[in-house]
Parts: C-alpha cells; structure tokens; sequence
C-alpha cells in the first residue's frame, strides 16, 4: 500500500521530501522501506527464498518439467485474463519448446499494446505502475504487484546467499533514486534507510569537487555490501584508485547495465572484493545472475528463455541472438515470448562447478555509451540520466548529445511527432532541474537515431550537433 501510494503521487511527495532536513529525509526512506513489498524481513520472503534454495538440486529433467507446467499455467491464464492474449490457443504440450507456435512480441508491440497486457485477475488498486526506458531511451509502462515484487527480491537475496551472505547484512546503494536535491552542493548526498540496513546514496552528485566526500563516506562503510549500476561503480572505483588507495567492501552487486570486463577489474581492485552481476530488466520477465563460479544463470523459476535469430529462429550452439522472454513472476502483466532487443549466447562450457543445472547464458548486450561531464564537474552514468525519460511514452528512442562544454541536446525519435513535442518538452525541462543552469539544453525531434559501428545506438553521445536539427 505505502509503494503504490508513494509512486502514484510521487511527484508531490518528492517536493515535501526534497525540503525536509537530512534526519527527516531518513525517517521518510525508512517508512517507504517497511512499505515496500519486497522488504526482506517479511516472512513471505524469507519463505520464497527456502523455496528457490531448495530447487538447486533439480536436475535439467526437473527443470524442463517445472518450466513445461509454468508455461502452461502463464499462458492459459493470460488467455483467460488479458485482452491482448484472448485469441491465443491454449498450451497443452509437455515439451516447452512447444513455445513456438505462440508469435514474438517485439518491444515496440509491447509499448503500444501494454493495457491490453495488463490481468483483469488484479484489481487496478493493486497495481504497481512503472516505466523503463530500456536501451534506447524510449519509454514502456510496466505493471506489476505485491506478490511480483516478493518473488522478485527472493531471487536477490538468493544471489546473496551464493556469495556467501546473510540476507539481512547492512549494505550501501548507489542506484536511481533521487534521495537529495539536485541542487544540493554539500554533503550528505545520502539517507538512511534504518528497517532495512541500507545506506542510499545519490549516483547525481558525483564529481571531482564531491570526490572527497564520497571516498569519506564509503570509508565509512567499509566492509558493508555495495550495489551500483555498472556505470556508476565505474565512477566510484575511479575516485578511489586517483588516490591510490582501497576501500574493502564485503562484496559487490551490479545490475541494470553491461558489466564490461574494464568495469569489473577496477571495481575489485578498488574494493577488494568479488563483483556479483545479475541481468534483469523492469518488466520483471526474466533474471540472469552469477554464482559464485563467476558463471550466469537463468534463474528457471523466472522466465523460459529463448535465443532467437533474427527471422525469430533458435541460434544454432554457440551463436548470438536475440533474448526472447516468457516470464513466469509477472502475473499483472503477463509477457509472452517478448523479444526484449538485448542479445546473448548460450554458454557452452561444460557444467558449472557450483553444481546447479541451471541454464548458463551470457549476456552480451550491444549498448555502448558515453559518461556525461557537466561544466560543474559533476559527471553523470547512461543509467543516472535516463531516469529524466521514464514518462515519456511517445518516443520511440531518445539520446542525449553532447556537443559542447556546456551544450546538451535531448534528440528523440518518435513515430508521431505531434504527440513527442509535449514529452520532448517536459524531459527537457526534467534534464535542466537535473543538470542546473550550467548547462545549455535544447531539444530535437529526428527521423533516425544514432547508431555506431555494429549497429550499437548509444544513450549518450559526445560529438558536434548536425546542422539540420529542429530544436524546441
């Protein structure tokens, strides 16, 4: 109740947060952490996790059998419960490659046919409404509930326990939330979050001047779980390597973007620590996670996975290809053989040393982006930026270039330009709270995005603007 309430006048509630003094700032996360669904005291979580732990002895005939019988039940229940599925035969086959005879839903279809997805087995005041901007800056709404988000979370923490944790050990976040004003020049740039033993930092305040403060207040926390975005952990180690020094953490979690090989061996240099990655996305159809074998698995319970070419056929061992997606966690929003446009390949080595049959994937999503360094020093992750783009439903890409010192364009592509003006408009207006007056931020509308060399379209771009652009 507390989550849906806090995202559906989020807007609001930001403003009253955003004016309160530090200690308030923490009592009102912490509320929000005792609200949240996921909260990982709670006795359904706790059950949901000795459930997962007991399924890392299934061998690969079990877990063919549990995903058949998932496929089943997700399938005839979208059927029966969302309108866009009303004219989906039903599954009957005990093999699930039987999968195939259902059509591939590119993203583009899930974006403009997502209330159609959407179960009439929830009640609407049930919903948890999101929106992802994915790879390619275009928004999509996502619905999910209560169950959706236990469920999810007992995943988390079953990762916690292959690297070794406990589920309750105190931890450090550097993720999207908005947890001090933008406009705040001096520390904290973080609040505490006491029900659930977590320290949330802001990931858009770093720079070079804010450089000292953050490397105090990790020292601080040494020795505690961090989890960052890729990008942003990136910017973290590089402060503290500049110094020539390491702050130990207890171990690592990444998610939300591609850890580069780069971004992980300076992630662990600086931290002394091992680096734990998982790939998901906010449609909650799916999760790929590292064991502790340094291996990435499908979590089966999750999702049925399909690698797929590109006439929507499975690659052959070994070869590239689309992920396509049945999820299995998301009943409001039921996603059915969604091909999410992240690329990936089975991995082929011989069975992992952790001993779990779980299916071995590994991710090779095609995003490549630049950091963006404001005039203030400030420096800002793809991740970080892309959360000014979360309601803005009409675009079908979005990147943002950077073409002069204190120059940022907000170039978006939409199939219907009349209705991108107002989105373009209001994510430039979020872009210029974010990055203050320092920075010059124009808008344009184009036919086409971006693209770089294998076919890579980046979020942020630093190169001279084209003369042709329309700006607003």
């Amino acid at each position: 109740m507390i989550e849906r309430l806090f995202r559906s006048q989020a807007s609001s509630l930001e403003i009253i947060y955003n004016a309160m003094p530090g200690p308030v700032r923490s009592a009102m996360a912490t509320i929000r952490g005792m609200g949240l669904p996921r909260n990982r005291q709670r006795w359904k979580t706790r059950r949901f996790v000795s459930e997962l732990r007991s399924h890392e002895n299934w061998t690969r005939e079990e877990i063919a059998q549990f995903q058949s019988t998932q496929l089943g039940v997700i399938i005839n229940y979208a059927r029966l419960s969302c309108p866009f599925y009303a004219d989906y035969p039903q599954f009957r086959s005990s093999n699930p490659e039987s999968i195939r005879s259902y059509p591939v839903l590119k993203r583009e279809v899930v974006r403009a046919n997502a209330e159609d997805m959407i179960s009439s087995a929830i009640a609407r005041h049930d919903l948890i409404r999101v929106g992802t901007t994915g790879t390619t800056g275009a928004a999509l709404g996502v619905a999910y509930d209560d169950e959706t988000a236990r469920r999810v979370w007992a995943m988390f923490l079953r990762q916690w326990i292959w690297a070794g944790l406990r589920t309750n050990e105190p931890r450090v976040t550097f993720f999207g939330s908005r947890v001090v004003p933008s406009a705040r020049r001096r520390p904290p740039y973080w609040v505490h979050n006491l029900c659930e033993r977590q320290m949330l930092a802001s990931s858009f305040h770093l720079s070079a001047r804010t450089a000292p403060d953050y490397l105090k207040f990790l020292a601080r926390h040494r020795g505690q779980v961090l989890e960052a975005f890729p990008s942003v952990l990136g910017i973290l180690a590089d402060f503290v390597l500049e110094q020539g020094i390491t702050i130990p953490m207890k171990t690592v979690f990444t998610s939300g973007e591609p850890l580069y090989p780069f971004l992980r061996e300076k992630a662990e240099k600086a931290f002394s620590t091992r680096v734990f990655d998982t790939y998901g996305m906010t449609e909650l159809c799916g999760i790929i996670q590292e064991c502790e074998h340094g291996r990435m698995h499908l979590a089966p319970e999750s999702a049925y996975l399909e690698i797929l070419d590109d006439d929507n056929e499975p690659v052959r061992p070994g070869e590239d290809g689309y992920l396509t997606w049945t999820g299995f966690l998301n009943f409001a929003m039921p996603l059915i053989r969604y091909r999410i446009g992240d690329r990936g390949n089975w991995d082929l080595r011989d069975a992992c040393p952790c001993g779990r049959n779980f299916p071995m994937v590994v991710p090779t999503i095609t995003r490549d982006s630049d950091l963006l360094h404001c005039p203030d020093g400030r420096i800002f992750s793809p991740r970080t930026l892309n959360q000014t783009l979360k309601q803005a439903f009409s675009f079908r890409f979005c990147q943002f270039v950077h073409d002069g010192h204190d120059r940022l364009l907000v170039r978006a592509v939409s199939s219907s330009p009349q209705a991108a003006k107002s989105d373009l408009d209001q994510v430039c207006a979020n872009v210029r709270r974010l990055l203050g007056p320092g920075m010059d931020v124009a808008g344009s509308l184009e036919i086409e995005p971006i693209m770089r060399a294998g076919g890579k379209m980046p979020l942020i771009v630093r190169q001279p603007a084209t003369s042709s652009m329309e700006r607003v």
